[in-house]
């Protein structure tokens, strides 16, 4: 853990180039915005929320910091039901020929009204936009503690999941709360001034839960509804959920007994699997 350092120059220069990214995608973002542009446009956003949590209080507690962390969770939180009618079409997609063709007409109207509500939350960033960083203030030495003490604590928060999740397949919320805890400590791994091998280790866990978590949002929406005709994909789907499931078990099997057995990323030890 003790390796692990923030470069400032690194750090502002990748903080200025996602602001300025994320304030183009806002003032660009279409009425109608495609499933990529909100992909970015969130994912963008995360990670300057992550990058704001290592800056001097000074600068987060400040007015203009204030507006900017407010508009960033109001477009978070009114894009965020927009991302989920998009996984869930995209899923849905490779089974249309089994499905009744209004269930996927009834989401994409839905989606287009929840895009409408979403534009109006997204600018609100073009209005209070990031403020700019003020160099003096940033000390690479306290933002690297800080680093490392975020790491720690996102790292015991999926620790104490793992063997929950990795031990009962049908924990959802709990397989949720992983995924969501496992992207954060992915982001907090790519501040690090050299990239350490658990942020690969991050990267295949996040694409694993997020395919289990995108199953299980399908299943969940065929499921309620109790449209008979249904019936079938929904097995599908959960056919392929296990597999996914099955997957993610054996990556963390394999990444727990090589890269992280003797890390101090996660709780400032090994991951501890269920026997």
């Amino acid at each position: 853990m003790a390796a692990l350092r923030v470069s400032r120059r690194s750090f502002e220069k990748a903080y200025r180039g996602r602001a300025k990214t994320l304030l183009k995608l806002a003032r660009n973002l279409p009425e109608r915005p495609s499933p990529a542009d909100v992909h970015e446009l969130r994912v963008t956003a995360r990670r300057i929320q992550v990058m704001r949590r290592l800056l001097p209080k000074e600068i987060r507690t400040s007015q203009e910091s204030r507006r900017f962390g407010l508009a960033l969770k109001s477009m978070l939180r009114a894009t965020s039901q927009l991302r989920d009618f998009d996984t869930l079409l995209d899923t849905l997609e490779a089974h249309r020929s089994g499905l009744p063709s209004e269930i996927l007409v009834s989401l994409e109207n839905q989606r287009s009204d929840v895009a409408a509500r979403a534009k109006a939350a997204t600018d609100l960033i073009a209005e209070a936009p990031a403020p700019d960083l003020d160099s003096p203030q940033i000390r690479g030495k306290k933002a690297s503690r800080r680093l490392r003490k975020l790491i720690r604590k996102q790292g015991r928060m999926a620790e104490e999941l793992l063997p929950t999740v990795l031990g009962n397949e049908s924990k959802v919320t709990d397989l949720h709360s992983l995924r969501k805890d496992v992207k954060k400590l992915r982001y907090l791994l790519e501040l690090a001034g050299k990239s350490p091998p658990e942020l690969s280790v991050m990267a295949r866990w996040q694409e694993s839960l997020g395919a289990v978590h995108d199953l299980d949002v399908a299943a969940s929406y065929l499921g309620s509804q109790g449209d008979l005709a249904t019936e079938m994909t929904v097995r599908e789907l959960m056919r392929t959920r296990h597999a996914r499931y099955l997957k993610f078990v054996n990556e963390c099997m394999t990444d727990s007994m090589g890269t992280l057995a003797g890390s101090r990323i996660l709780a400032g030890g090994p991951v501890l699997l269920p026997s």
